[in-house]
Order: C-alpha cells, then sequence, then structure tokens
C-alpha cells in the first residue's frame, strides 16, 4: 500500500508539466514502445517511421505500429486516440472536438488529430448511418494535407470501405488500390481481397476471381497471411456460385467449414453467408434461411458479414411465411447497420 499512496502523493503534488510526455513514443505490436524524437522533415513516410534516440536513428516499418503518441500533444488528443481503440467513437470525437481551434504547432500532432477525427466520422457513417459524403471528404482532407502519414493504408482502406457502404464499388476498388501499394504482402493480400469484394459488387466476377485467386495463391504464411487467404476462398465460393458452378462452390465453402476454427468469428459469417448465396442460386429458401441464420445467431460480430444475413432474411423469412422474422431482422438491419450497404438496397 506504501507505494500506492506515494503515487497518489505525486499526482496530487506535481504539476501537469512534470507529467507531460518527455519523448515521442512508438507503440508496437510487438516489443516494448520506441521511445525518441520523430524529426519534422524526415521522420515519416507511409511505409516507415524514424527515431532519434540516444544510440542513434532508429527505422520502424509502419507494418509494426500500433500507435504514436508524442510528446506535449494536447491531452484530449491522446485521450480521444484511446477512445478510439476502445471503439467508443462518439466519444472519441467528442474528445477531439474539444481541440478545435486550438493552436497545435507541430505537424505530426495536427495529422493525428485530423485522422483520428476523420477515422470516427468514417466509423459512425459505416455503423449508426452518420454522414457518408461527411466522412469521406473528412478522410480525403487528410489524405490531401498529409500523404506521407503513417496513417495513409489505413486512411486509403476506410475511403474504401465508405465508398462500398454507399454502393460505389468502383470507388471503393481504386481505394482499395492505395493499400495495394504497401511494401508488405499481407497488406497487398489485404487490398486484392478488399478490391475482390468491390469487384462482386460491380458484377465482376471473372475479375473478382483472379483478385482471390492471387491472394490464395500466396505463399506467405504467417497468421494473417492465413487469415487473408481463407477469406480468399470465400470469395472464390462466390464467383464460383454467381458463375453458375454452384455445386463446386458449395463443396468449397462446406470444406473450408469442415478444416477451420468456428472461433473465427468474420470467416465463419461470410463462409456461412456464401453457402445462403449458393442455396439462393438453387432455389432452396429454406436451406438458404439456416446458412444466413448461423451467421445471424452465431457469428454477428462482422457487421457487414451480419447486415448481409439480415438483408437476406428481410425477404426470406417471407418466403417461407414466417413475416414477422421478416419484420424483425428488417428492423434490426435498419437499426442496427443503417450505415450498411445493405440497408440500402431494401
Amino acid at each position: 500500500m506504501r507505494h500506492i499512496a506515494l503515487a497518489m502523493l505525486v499526482l496530487l503534488v506535481s504539476p501537469a508539466a512534470l507529467l507531460a510526455q518527455r519523448e515521442d513514443q512508438v507503440f508496437l505490436a510487438k516489443g516494448t514502445p520506441g521511445r525518441g524524437n520523430i524529426p519534422a522533415e524526415t521522420g515519416m513516410t507511409r511505409d516507415k517511421v524514424t527515431l532519434d534516440t540516444n544510440t542513434g536513428a532508429r527505422e520502424i516499418q509502419v507494418n509494426e505500429i500500433v500507435r504514436i503518441t508524442f510528446k506535449d500533444e494536447p491531452n484530449d488528443l491522446n485521450t480521444g486516440r484511446n477512445q478510439v481503440i476502445q471503439k467508443n467513437y462518439n466519444q472519441a470525437l467528442t474528445d477531439l472536438k474539444k481541440l478545435d481551434g486550438q493552436k497545435i504547432d507541430r505537424a505530426h500532432v495536427r495529422q493525428d488529430i485530423e485522422f483520428y477525427k476523420a477515422l470516427c466520422l468514417c466509423r459512425l457513417a459505416l455503423s449508426e448511418g452518420g454522414d457518408r459524403k461527411a466522412a469521406a471528404d473528412a478522410m480525403l482532407a487528410f489524405v490531401s494535407k498529409a500523404p506521407q502519414s503513417y496513417h495513409f493504408y489505413d486512411a486509403a482502406e476506410l475511403l474504401g470501405d465508405i465508398a462500398m457502404a454507399s454502393g460505389k464499388y468502383a470507388d471503393a476498388a481504386k481505394y482499395y488500390g492505395g493499400l495495394s501499394a504497401a511494401p508488405w504482402a499481407d497488406y497487398q493480400m489485404r487490398a486484392n481481397n478488399a478490391t475482390g469484394r468491390a469487384l462482386l459488387g460491380e458484377k465482376q466476377f471473372d475479375q473478382a476471381l483472379e483478385k482471390f485467386k492471387a491472394v490464395a495463391s500466396s505463399e506467405l504464411a504467417t497468421p494473417e497471411a492465413v487469415r487473408q487467404k481463407n477469406l480468399a476462398h470465400v470469395g472464390r465460393a462466390v464467383c464460383l456460385a454467381e458463375s453458375g458452378k454452384v455445386d463446386e462452390a458449395l463443396t468449397l465453402a462446406q470444406d473450408m467449414i469442415n478444416k477451420n476454427d468456428p472461433q473465427d468469428l468474420v470467416l465463419f459469417a461470410r463462409l456461412y453467408n456464401a453457402l445462403g448465396r449458393c442455396y439462393l442460386k438453387q432455389n432452396k429458401p429454406k436451406d438458404a434461411v439456416m446458412a444466413y441464420l448461423h451467421t445471424d445467431v452465431l457469428f454477428y460480430s462482422d457487421a457487414d458479414a451480419h447486415a448481409e444475413a439480415l438483408f437476406h432474411l428481410s425477404k426470406l423469412w417471407t418466403d417461407v411465411n414466417k413475416s414477422d422474422r421478416a419484420v424483425a431482422a428488417r428492423n434490426m438491419l435498419r437499426e442496427r447497420y443503417a450505415g450498411s450497404v445493405w440497408a440500402g438496397l431494401e
């Protein structure tokens, strides 16, 4: 108890300036944070961040970075950033807006504020049905001002996601192209999968299949690469079904279900949605209902996949004479996923 009391005493008597962060800190996915100074002109690109430390310059690849905190940054930025990490986007936006009108001298800090504000707008637009145009405009403004920010690839992906939610599939493919320019293979795989989904939206099934095949054939075997390969196989199944090869698509999807861990909720949500799509192609509404119900009841944590399942269930329940359940599915889609492209297709 003595060390706790001492810590509380320090907090009570120390001025805020003494508690301020005195170095930039780069928090990593693995290992202890890097500490030092990020130079204004040369310290950051979209691919790497350079820290000047007591032992010399240290270059850190952006794909290793979780977040960066800056010395002397406003407390509201740190608070807002932490709220973003916890996915409390409304509260994060409230905290970050407290900085409006304040003079922020350091460019990296200004960029962080603008990125996280735009990110919150995007996340809210994708979930609660916020203003998608305002969100996209804010993120585009950020990218225009800070094209070498370490947030660039996240920004490109979010812009693609907003375009997808708006049904602007060609724009989505263009934005995902920014992600594909990343120098890391797993990012490129993620971009190809995302672009494949955009091409599916445009009903360009052959082109989408090529994107998914590129991912599935990768020799990379990291956990993220394996995950992207599995998602690519789901995309392949959908392409096959839409191209008339429904039996092959069903075999692929069922084989994936049998071989993988259902704890991967995103994968299984998309797998059961793919099964539902196959059964729709075969005009088997009862089987389709059961497939989409798996997503609705068991694998609903992936918002886009759940919204897709609810959209189809809102139609299918009527087909099997369960109009009350159709209404329930439709209401949940509107209330929970108003920002989804599926809500706009009703």
